[in-house]
C-alpha cells in the first residue's frame, strides 16, 4: 500500500482548528498527506506547514442537484490526481461526497469520521425528513464497502451506526473527536472577582441552543445581578440554520451583562477570565470547546445530549441540564455561580476526564493505529 493520505474537510479554518495536529504527525510517519477543502482565506496557512492543498468550491447544505454533482466532480479529480491510497472524510457531507466519488474504487481506503450526525438528523420540516431519510439510505448501502472504517465520538453514535445504518460492528471505532493538547492547555486558577463569568465558545448557530442560551441567562440574571455571558465564535451564515447578527444585537441591546465577543486566536485567554463553560448544543459528536474547558479546569453546564455527556458528567464534572430547559439552565447558572467549592471540584474532575482518552496525543495514536488495520 502506498502512503497517500487525503484529508478532505468542508473548510480550510476546520482542517486548522481540529486536524492539522494529526495531518501533521501523519507527515513525520512518512505519509504524503494532501488536504481538499473550501478556501475560505486560510488554505495557504495550511500551505505553510508543508501539506499539498486542493481549494475545492465545496458548499455546505444539499441544495441542489447540480451543486452536488459538481462537488463530485471536484472530489474526483482530486483523488484522480493525487492517487491516494486512503481517503480520511470528515463530517458528514465530505463522507456522503467522497462515497459517491470512489463508488467504482473498490481498492481505495476509506475512514467515515463522523463528527456528530449533524444538523440534518436534527430534521424538523418536510424536506429536511425527505432527505434525512434518503441519506440514510445512502449511508447503509455506502457503509458496506469492504475497505472502509468509520470513526464514531461516542457511544451513542455508535449505537445509530451499528443499529440504523446497519453497519458491521467491527468496522466502527470509537475515537473522542480531535482531543485536547494537554500541554498547550493547562489548568488555570478561577478568577478571584467578581463577577462569575459564564462563556459559550463555538458557532453561533440555532442548532447550539443560544437562543435558548441568552433566555436562561437573562432569568438567571433576575436573581442575580453578580454575573456575566460571553459569547465567543463566529456567525455561521453557511450554516443551514444560521443565527443573525441582527438577533445577537437585539439580543444584547442595553445589556451590559451579554457581551458578544466573536472570534479569538487563543482560547486560553477566554478560559482563563472565565468561571463556568456552557454549552446548550441540541446534540455534538465530541464538543471541542468543552474539551479545551475542561482541560483549563473548567466547571461545565451542558445539555444531556449525545456528545456533550461524554464531556459533561452530571454532578461529576458538570451540571447536566435536559434539552430545551430555559428554567434548567438557568438554575444551573445560578447553582454554581454561588458554589465556588462546587465549581472547584468540578474543574479537578474536567481535567482528569480529558487527560484518560481525550489527549490530542491519544487520539493522534488511536487513528494512526486505525490506518494500519487497512494493511
Amino acid at each position: 500500500m502506498n502512503k497517500k493520505l487525503l484529508f478532505l474537510v468542508t473548510e480550510d479554518w476546520y482542517f486548522l482548528s481540529h486536524r492539522l495536529a494529526l495531518a501533521l504527525e501523519c507527515k513525520k510517519k512518512g505519509y504524503e498527506v494532501y488536504i481538499g477543502c473550501k478556501d475560505t482565506g486560510k488554505i495557504d496557512e495550511i500551505k505553510s506547514y508543508g501539506f499539498n492543498c486542493y481549494n475545492l468550491k465545496l458548499y455546505r447544505g444539499y441544495s441542489s442537484t447540480f451543486t452536488i454533482f459538481r462537488n463530485i466532480l471536484e472530489v474526483r479529480r482530486v483523488i484522480k490526481d493525487t492517487n491516494v491510497s486512503i481517503i480520511h472524510a470528515v463530517s458528514l457531507q465530505s463522507i456522503f461526497l467522497a462515497l459517491l466519488a470512489t463508488l467504482f474504487n473498490r481498492k481505495i481506503k476509506f475512514i467515515a469520521a463522523l463528527t456528530g450526525l449533524g444538523s440534518l438528523f436534527l430534521a424538523r420540516n418536510v424536506k429536511d425528513k425527505i432527505i434525512k431519510f434518503l441519506l440514510t439510505i445512502f449511508l447503509i448501502l455506502g457503509f458496506k464497502k469492504k475497505y472502509l472504517r468509520v470513526i464514531v465520538q461516542n457511544k451513542d453514535d455508535k449505537d445509530f451506526v451499528y443499529k440504523n445504518l446497519f453497519c458491521s460492528i467491527t468496522k466502527i471505532f470509537i475515537i473522542r473527536g480531535s482531543g485536547v493538547d494537554i500541554n498547550f492547555h493547562k489548568v488555570q486558577l478561577e478568577p478571584s472577582h467578581p463577577p462569575i463569568i459564564i462563556s459559550y465558545v463555538g458557532r453561533l448557530i440555532q442548532d447550539k441552543g443560544i437562543e435558548f442560551l441568552i433566555k436562561a441567562f437573562k432569568l438567571a440574571l433576575k436573581s442575580n445581578k453578580d454575573i456575566k455571558l460571553l459569547l465567543v465564535g463566529s456567525l455561521d451564515s453557511n450554516n443551514i440554520r444560521p443565527i443573525s447578527k441582527k438577533y445577537i444585537e437585539d439580543s444584547i441591546n442595553n445589556e451590559n451583562n451579554i457581551e458578544y465577543i466573536g472570534e479569538v486566536k487563543d482560547v486560553r485567554e477566554i478560559w482563563k477570565i472565565s468561571h463556568i463553560a456552557i454549552l446548550p448544543s441540541k446534540r455534538e459528536g465530541l464538543p471541542k470547546s468543552l474539551l479545551e474547558a475542561a482541560a483549563a479546569g473548567r466547571a461545565i453546564i451542558s445539555t444531556d445530549v449525545p456528545g456533550s455527556r461524554e464531556i459533561a458528567i452530571n454532578s461529576i464534572n458538570a451540571e447536566l441540564v435536559q434539552l430545551d430547559d430555559i428554567n434548567g439552565f438557568s438554575q444551573a447558572i445560578l447553582y454554581l455561580a454561588k458554589n465556588h467549592k462546587v465549581r472547584k471540584s468540578y474543574g479537578l474532575k474536567s481535567r482528569e476526564l480529558v487527560e484518560s482518552d481525550m489527549s490530542e496525543e491519544q487520539v493522534i495514536s488511536n487513528t494512526l493505529s486505525l490506518y494500519k488495520t487497512f494493511n
